[in-house]
């Protein structure tokens, strides 16, 4: 009897997460703008997943969200001068828009099961980009026209088993009778990346260079758009373990919960075609290898009720991660035959966030939460590729493009009134101001002719990144479930500038350089859950 209940909510649960959709937080938490740590919300548990154990019964939970981002700006601009000569000898903006939609969703259900509760989740995410943009080279008095198209697909699926375990009271010296609960996750998850890009380059005299998916970020940029997307075709899987432990020391809850990830079975593949046109000279390269990785990441929120309706709530978090794309083939054609390839793609960050606020009930039905936070934003991107017959004809080393450090204050206000037993409304604003350094390093050396052609930039530009973004929602409660749409709207800009420097082994033809980036964009996005 007790086999075939189970058979019958496995089978309940199947038709779900394939029929129902949902937002991978609930939806009261959308319309506010997400106050994870500021503001409680049942949703928690997908975060700590000890908090499933606080809930009764058979619960099944479902939504759908979205959010379109329109690109307005994706700029940079790089000018360099060449000091034996005195001259201003190229000029590079490059100027693109583009827009990204991405999906989110999230189906499972939670139920008893021993002494705790267990909940099974399936999780959906999918992103689409497509971006575009022109470039004017002015070069010894020459002026060259190109234009460039970058996507970026991702498709993620993921399967999460949750399970929550009342502790029950525990007595620690030195403090009061503490309340437990216990929890743990193990996620699996298969992801598909894809970026692909396409330039279309100017060489004069009518003719032009047609480069798909090129690996080289050279010397002169004009040749690429490497400092925007790197191109790639990866497909990896993760897994992903969580300890969660939550406690009560009145009038102190906590929430502790550490996860780690790993990647396995991962395969890379990059293809790289050239054309020149009308001449009808084709190259391409074909690289094969493989996608590795790992992650971990600490989640601490405290609350401390100062009464019966006024908490003070504390988030701490930090996470890293790295993962590393790496391919090895050969060429093919006029420039690349009988030259084998191998290159090295680094991306790794850090993330680190702190801060606090009050969350006050005013009146019965009436909330509102306001917190202040310190964020620390680490993320830095390597890559290098050599090119070699029986000796090496060049090799690249860019182990540093861009490393980006950001230092970020946000304001998050959210409040929320209930009208009725049936209907709820609420809304929230995040502000944010962030202070940016980027560095661009990279080196290139040239094996032909005598001596070999060597080429070091060292580039350092700063300036702000800000935004804005507004939420609103509601609860809608019938006999037996929930549903809680939202709708979100953002703004963002970020502007930074500098300069730096072009060191060669032929001094007369060092040069220094000024680097200008811009990136302005907006969002809206929505959804809902579903509860019942």
């Amino acid at each position: 009897m007790k086999k075939g209940r189970l058979y019958i909510l496995m089978i309940c649960f199947l038709v779900l997460s394939l029929a129902g959709l949902a937002h991978g937080w609930q939806g009261r938490m959308g319309g506010m703008g997400n106050p994870y740590g500021l503001v409680e919300d049942e949703s928690d548990f997908l975060i700590h997943p000890f908090g499933i154990a606080n809930g009764e019964g058979l619960k099944f939970y479902g939504g759908y969200s979205f959010k379109y981002r329109d690109v307005l700006d994706w700029d940079y601009t790089l000018t360099t001068f060449t000091l034996g000569t005195g001259t201003l000898r190229e000029q590079w903006p490059f100027r693109g828009s583009g827009d990204e939609i991405k999906h989110d969703a999230l189906a499972g259900a939670a139920f008893p099961l021993g002494s705790g509760r267990m909940g099974l989740f399936f999780n959906y995410v999918g992103k689409r980009g497509d971006f575009s943009g022109r470039e004017n080279e002015f070069d010894n008095g020459s002026t060259f026209f190109h234009e460039y198209d970058l996507n970026s697909d991702l498709d993620a699926f993921s399967l999460r088993l949750l399970y929550g375990l009342p502790l029950g009271n525990i007595k620690i010296e030195g403090l009061p009778m503490g309340i437990f609960k216990f929890g743990g996750e193990i996620e699996l998850a298969y992801r598909n990346e894809e970026n692909k890009s396409f330039f279309n380059r100017d060489i004069g005299g009518g003719s032009r260079i047609f480069k798909e998916n090129s690996p080289f970020g050279e010397w002169q940029e004009s040749r690429n758009t490497l400092p925007f997307e790197f191109p790639y075709d990866s497909r990896y899987w993760e897994v992903f373990f969580k300890g969660s432990l939550g406690g009560t020391f009145d009038p102190v809850r906590f929430a502790f919960t550490t996860k780690v990830g790993f990647i396995f079975g991962g395969d890379n593949r990059l293809e790289h075609n050239r054309l020149i046109y009308p001449a009808g000279i084709a190259s391409s390269i074909e690289m094969d290898g493989g996608v590795s990785g790992w992650s971990i990441e600490s989640d601490f929120w405290l609350r401390y009720a100062l009464s019966k309706d006024l908490s003070l709530p504390f988030l701490a978090r930090i996470g890293f991660q790295k993962k590393t794309r790496d391919g090895s083939g050969q060429g093919f054609g006029f420039l690349y035959d009988g030259q084998n390839f191998d290159y090295k793609e680094k991306e790794s960050s850090f993330n680190a966030e702190i801060g606090g606020g009050l969350d006050k009930e005013l009146l019965k039905g009436t909330r509102v939460a306001a917190g202040f936070y310190y964020a620390y934003l680490h993320d830095k991107y390597g890559y290098a590729i050599l090119r070699q017959p029986f000796l090496p004809s060049f090799d690249l080393d860019q182990s540093a493009y861009p490393n980006h450090k950001e230092h970020q204050l946000t304001l998050k206000l959210t409040g929320e009134k209930e009208f009725s037993p049936s209907f709820t409304m609420r809304m929230g604003i995040n502000l944010f101001y962030g202070w940016v350094k980027e560095n661009f390093d990279a080196s290139y050396t040239r094996f032909i002719g005598l001596p070999p052609s060597r080429f070091e930039d060292t580039i350092s530009i700063n300036g702000s990144h800000w935004g804005v973004a507004l939420s609103l929602g509601g609860t809608v409660k019938f006999q037996r479930y929930n549903i809680e749409p939202f709708f979100n709207l953002g703004y963002q800009k970020q502007d930074l500038n500098g300069d730096g420097d072009r060191i060669t082994n032929l001094p007369f033809f060092n040069r220094s350089l000024e680097m200008d980036k811009l990136m302005r964009d907006w969002s809206i996005g929505g959804g809902f859950s579903v509860k019942f």
